[in-house]
């Protein structure tokens, strides 16, 4: 499983397009709306569209690989082709061949904005959804995350 969060709303005709392009051929592909069922038998790839809190990056797809192999870098390679295609800046997650920070770091992501790839920082973005901040009064509030996506250095990325 995958995760890859892009930077404008996609249909699931966008989205299955560009994924069959890049699946092997003859495998079972589906790309569905958010909250739809799993669907039976799937064997190959199945991606989810769900929808984010950031209207910076308000499209996350979920892809699930059954019984398939996909090759090296799965993830970065779907974000490269879907950012070229479609014209949309992606995020994924961290991989430590590429950078070393520590991959269990949530807030730490590859950005791939305007065809280059960064390091990000989305620490205090809407994608992690309102956190609770203790004031200088002592008392906790909830806040939504406002910050936008830090982009903190280029790197170099080679998916093949």
């Amino acid at each position: 499983m995958f995760s890859i969060t892009v930077s404008r709303a996609l249909s699931v005709a966008d989205v299955a397009a560009v994924f069959a392009e890049l699946v092997p051929p003859g495998l079972p592909l589906a790309v569905q709306p958010p909250g739809a069922d799993v669907p039976d038998g799937i064997g190959g790839l199945w991606a989810s569209l769900e929808p984010t809190e950031d209207p910076a990056w308000p499209l996350g797809l979920v892809v699930h690989v059954y019984a398939c192999d996909l090759g090296p870098y799965p993830d970065l390679r779907f974000a490269e082709h879907i950012g070229e295609r479609l014209g949309v800046d992606v995020l994924c997650g961290v991989d430590p061949s590429f950078v070393e920070v520590d991959p269990q770091d949530p807030y730490y992501s590859l950005a791939l904005v305007g065809g280059r790839w960064y390091l990000a920082d989305t620490a205090g973005t809407r994608l992690w959804g309102p956190c609770s901040v203790r004031g200088a009064d002592g008392r906790l509030r909830e806040e939504p995350g406002g910050e936008p996506v830090r982009l903190l250095r280029p790197v170099v990325v080679d998916t093949r």
